[in-house]
């Protein structure tokens, strides 16, 4: 029995190892050290397995539970990030509602339509932030959501109710992955809005075969790939948030970044934007943020981030699976 509970007891210390090293993920740019980025990325389910190994030592009344709890402690003020405890939800019309959603490389068995269509989207949106976005299908798009203004450049498009004053993009290479932006003109007001798509990980389909071989040891090198390339990508996206915050702390405007991250609160890339803007999910955001729709379970990477230029009434995420995303939509005020 006690060789038994020493084994536990080192398996418990190693989960609380990956669970503080995830914690330190929001502040250490992975170009200095990137193995806290791949422990941020597993850090929900850490830490509820760093929950069961207390709850274990507390049935047995064995003082080795304080590893466990006080590991829970200190990472108290991270759940807020994937967790929201905000019941008061305003979804009015005359708000100013916009939605972020990657469409899964959109193609006519994803229609945005249908996807409009959905009971609890606002009566009225006013702005649509849509990732990867095929050439081919920009004019149907068009016409199912008929908005009379839209910006596409490369998989990304904006479109909305308001009249464009201007518009740009910031490039990071030839592939989907880059930003977009639109002033618009509200009343007597001028707001920026930035549609990202940052660098993604490299994996995608990969995660089922990943789960279903978790057992085996072919299995682990496998997950010990995917968070290698996740590693990777992080030093990519660090690298792109700068250079889009470059643009938002030029903007004369009010400013609001939507997007595909690719990226989990708990990383670095997200730090970045938190650091000058306004996480929507976690002022008005309610229940698990998990944004993601495929095979991996609680993964939030999709955000709308705003200025203090707008006050937040109402967040939501849409658990539709017209894609491998939900979309997400959030509702504000601009201050007069």
């Amino acid at each position: 029995m006690r060789t038994f509970l020493r084994v536990v007891f080192l398996l418990n210390l190693i989960a609380v190892v990956i669970a503080i090293l995830g914690y330190t993920g929001s502040y250490i740019d992975p170009h200095q050290f990137s193995l806290s980025q791949g422990a941020g990325l597993i850090l929900p389910w850490t830490l509820l397995l760093v929950a069961i190994f207390a709850g274990f030592w507390l049935v047995l009344r064995d003082k080795r539970a304080w590893v466990s709890i006080i590991c829970l402690v200190i990472g108290f003020f991270q759940i807020g990030r994937l967790v929201g405890f905000s019941f008061d939800q305003v979804t009015n019309e005359g708000e100013l509602s916009i939605l972020t959603y990657n469409s899964q490389s959109y193609n006519k068995a994803n229609q945005i339509s249908r996807f409009l269509s959905h009971q609890d989207l606002p009566s009225e949106l006013k702005i649509i932030c849509l990732q990867e976005i095929s050439d081919e299908y920009i004019e149907e798009i068009k016409a199912d959501i008929k908005m009379p203004n839209a910006f596409f450049y490369k998989g990304k498009m904006i479109l909305t109710r308001y009249p464009v004053k201007a518009q740009g993009k910031i490039q990071f290479d030839a592939s989907v992955n880059g930003c977009i932006w639109a002033d618009l003109v509200i009343g007597n007001r001028t707001i920026r809005i930035y549609n990202v798509h940052l660098r993604s990980n490299g994996i995608p389909g990969q995660e089922e075969s990943v789960l279903s071989q978790v057992t085996t040891k072919r299995g682990w090198q496998n997950i010990s790939k995917m968070l290698g390339n996740y590693r990777t990508a992080s030093k990519e996206r660090v690298s792109q948030v700068r250079r889009i915050l470059e643009d938002v702390k030029a903007c004369p405007h009010p400013v609001v970044v939507a997007g595909d991250l690719n990226d989990t609160p708990f990383s670095f890339t997200y730090q970045l934007f938190a650091d000058e803007l306004i996480d929507q999910f976690r002022v008005k955001g309610l229940g698990i943020g998990s944004t993601y729709a495929g095979s991996i379970p609680g993964l939030k990477i999709d955000y709308i981030f705003a200025d203090e230029n707008f006050e937040p009434v109402g967040h939501q995420i849409l658990r539709t699976r017209f894609s491998d995303h939900f979309p997400v939509v959030s509702n504000l005020r601009i201050d007069p």
